[in-house]
């Protein structure tokens, strides 16, 4: 599976379409974007990681870095090399001592390190082109013709996060969540 024939992508946003949640991923200057669905949890775990958040707990991509780190390994990548029955078919690609292993992953967990390592996320060109729609149908984002529903918000996501941390007396992550908020505000 080498890359040459591959699409570095980055998360572009969150939205919530009618058949569920979608991570949309896009090409650099491009004008479509390659929708993911995910459950409700994925994306929270994806807003974690996107907003740079303290988990409480080490999340499961979280400790899979840390073994590939401990048995000397470390993440290069990850891919969307195909497309089966409606599923996308992803690896995740880490070097050992200069070999490459590929690991089979879900799109869920490749979307997680990416947020977390903030790396793009490699797309087969035959994915994109069979796979993308018009950026232009995502609602909430400057290209919008309103086709698909408002972005999740990071902010509510933040402040419900904020609430939970305080009601459970985890005050450095709320601390954290807090600070994170306050400079949202500030960008905006």
């Amino acid at each position: 599976m080498g890359s040459r024939d591959f699409v570095p992508t980055s998360i572009w946003t969150i939205s919530h379409a009618g058949t569920g949640n979608a991570v949309f991923l896009k090409p650099e200057q491009s004008a479509v974007v390659l929708p993911v669905y995910v459950s409700e949890n994925d994306i929270q775990t994806i807003l974690v990681e996107l907003t740079r958040i303290l988990a409480p707990r080490p999340m499961i991509h979280e400790q899979l870095l840390s073994v590939a780190s401990a048995l000397g390994a470390r993440f290069l990548r990850s891919e969307i090399y195909a497309c089966l029955q409606g599923s996308y078919l992803c690896t995740m690609v880490l070097e050992k001592d200069g070999t490459e292993i590929c690991l089979d992953s879900r799109p869920s967990d490749i979307l997680c390190l990416a947020a977390r390592t903030q790396s793009a996320v490699l797309v087969a060109e035959e994915v994109l082109m069979h796979n993308g729609i018009p950026a232009d149908r995502v609602a909430g984002t400057p290209e919008s013709n309103g086709d698909i529903r408002e972005p999740a918000s990071v902010v509510s996501f933040l402040k419900r996060e904020l609430q939970t941390a305080v009601d459970h007396e985890e005050f450095e992550r709320a601390a954290h969540l807090r600070d994170r908020l306050a400079e949202l505000s500030r960008h905006h």
